[in-house]
């Protein structure tokens, strides 16, 4: 290994090989990619966005207005994109465990963070798992940054990958992510700050250039290995680690965002008051009482930009290589992110905002460029679409669909899609597994810890305001979607019970009988 060191004293550490040479060897790759980008079987990049919201649709499919992303767009342009595609689970680690396994949360029990080491789960033990479906078919596997779960200097190092999948791993698989600077203490965590503010939970510019964040240093990576000549099919992962918090990046992404240009977003007062009371809360508070909503948008809206700036890196490299006519390429997101709807901030919830995520496929000769659809899919296709797309059989505990029929603008009826987590009322109260299914019109919801349902009708309310789960004419719907549920979710039962610690009332409105208002919520411990 090589340090090489910037001016500022930061340190930044990468393969001898890599930067050896680097733009030589990258412009040298150009021929050379092209013998192994004519191979029997395509090439495959696997591009992993972390924590990426639907505010990149077009503004009809909830993109948000005023954000900046060209090279989203053009990748919308070169794919079909999939505008109403959602998550398995909506955490990092849960997501990404059955994304890469095939497994849904529901069926391996892995719904939360309560299994780091996921190998040990029985319903997992002797999984292949995506990526060594891919090596044992001839691939040669490639990856950088995060793919599974993934912490790095300066947080706690993990990373849920094995090594057994990959033949060889950026940076290392001990340490999948390149050092991160950070912005200064006095502008992310200012002393007249009331209440407390999570480590990591931060915001605000840096004033660095884009060369010191690590995205830059893992795109630098996966552009390098296109340059360079492969001799099995390749299967290149590459996993960004933006628009994850903090929201700290150069400060040239905050500048194409004054406050006054952001946008207000569409928030109900006490939203919960029919709804889940979520352990989160508190985090709103935060943010509100130190009247930095605005501000948090901007970083949020800043951060996809540079995300973007980097998608945009790799896409100007990858069109110039051979890779680009003979490699599929799918984007994807791991979950949403609440920016204060639902009195949330980032994700853990089964409502819209956390479920719904970005993905794309470009497959030649198969996809057409620009098409769409907002048919509801899962990332939990991705597999199965990936193993379809090579000519193989798709394995049979994987609880994705291949999505090729979609590509080739075929009939093709999806099943609903299911999210699942293990979630925890406000103090802790009652917890446990639940799931929510989406199907085109319709989210169904329920907590059966507390026998507790919600149903919101997205032909008429797309912002998930109303809870109609309990409204007479929701009867045959609500019977429907549990029998749908049922079908997805391994043992699962309802029972007639009421809910617990809700009161309904004869026309079908409920509330919770405890709620506390935002602005009376003591100051408590903020919740995962």
């Amino acid at each position: 290994m090589q340090k090489i060191k910037f001016s500022s004293g930061i340190i930044l550490k990468s393969s001898i090989c890599f930067y050896m040479l680097l733009a030589g060897v990258i412009t040298m790759g150009y021929s050379q990619a092209k013998s192994s980008g004519s191979k029997s079987k395509p090439n495959i990049i696997f591009l992993a966005i972390d924590d990426l919201n639907d505010w990149i649709n077009p503004l009809e499919l909830g993109g948000l207005p005023g954000l900046k992303t060209p090279n989203f767009d053009r990748l919308r342009k070169m794919s079909m994109s999939f505008t109403n595609a959602h998550i398995p689970s909506p955490a990092c680690a849960p997501s990404r465990v059955a994304i890469m396994t095939g497994v849904s949360p529901a069926k391996s029990g892995v719904t939360g963070w309560k299994h780091a080491d996921w190998r040990k789960v029985s319903a997992l033990k002797d999984v292949v798992t995506l990526e060594q479906f891919f090596k044992a078919k001839g691939y040669e596997t490639l990856a950088g940054g995060k793919i599974y779960h993934t912490l790095s200097p300066p947080r706690a190092m993990l990373n849920q990958s094995e090594a057994k999948g990959w033949d060889y791993y950026y940076p290392s698989l001990r340490i999948p992510i390149p050092f991160q600077v950070r912005a200064p203490d006095s502008l992310i965590s200012p002393k007249n700050f009331k209440g407390i503010q999570p480590e990591y939970f931060t915001w605000g510019p840096i004033n660095q250039g884009d060369d010191f964040m690590a995205d830059y240093h893992l795109v630098e990576w996966a552009n390098y290995e296109l340059g360079r000549k492969h001799d099995k099919p390749l299967f290149l992962a590459l996993g960004l680690t933006k628009p994850h918090d903090p929201w700290e990046v150069p400060r040239k992404y905050f500048d194409m965002y004054p406050l006054q240009s952001v946008p207000d977003l569409e928030i109900k007062e006490h939203d919960l008051e029919d709804a889940f009371v979520h352990g989160r809360r508190s985090l709103h508070k935060f943010i509100t009482d130190n009247n930095q909503l605005k501000k948090v948008v901007q970083s949020y809206m800043a951060t996809i930009s540079f995300t973007d700036a980097m998608l945009g890196k790799f896409l100007d490299h990858f069109e110039k290589t051979a890779y680009a006519k003979n490699t599929i390429l799918v984007v994807w997101s791991d979950h949403g992110m609440h920016m204060g709807e639902k009195e949330n901030w980032e994700k853990f919830t089964l409502w819209e905002r956390s479920t719904k995520a970005p993905m794309f496929i470009v497959a030649p000769g198969i996809s057409k460029p620009g098409s769409t659809t907002n048919t509801p899919v899962s990332m939990m296709d991705i597999f199965p679409t990936l193993v379809d797309l090579i000519g193989e059989q798709v394995p049979a505990y994987c609880d994705g669909e291949s999505l090729v029929p979609m590509l080739k603008n075929q009939s093709f009826a999806h099943k609903p899609v299911l999210t699942s987590y293990e979630m925890q009322e406000e103090g802790r109260k009652n917890a446990g597994d639940a799931h929510t299914i989406r199907t085109k019109r319709y989210r169904y919801i329920y907590y059966p810890f507390i026998n507790f349902e919600e149903l919101y009708d997205h032909d008429l309310d797309k912002n998930e305001w109303n809870n109609i789960a309990y409204k007479p004419s929701s009867k045959s719907i609500i019977q429907e979607h549990r029998k749908l549920m049922s079908q997805l979710v391994p043992g699962l039962q309802w029972n007639a019970a009421p809910p617990k610690g809700y009161t309904v009332n004869a026309d079908g409105s409920v509330k919770k009988n405890d709620y506390v208002k935002i602005e009376d919520l003591k100051e408590t411990r903020w919740g995962l």
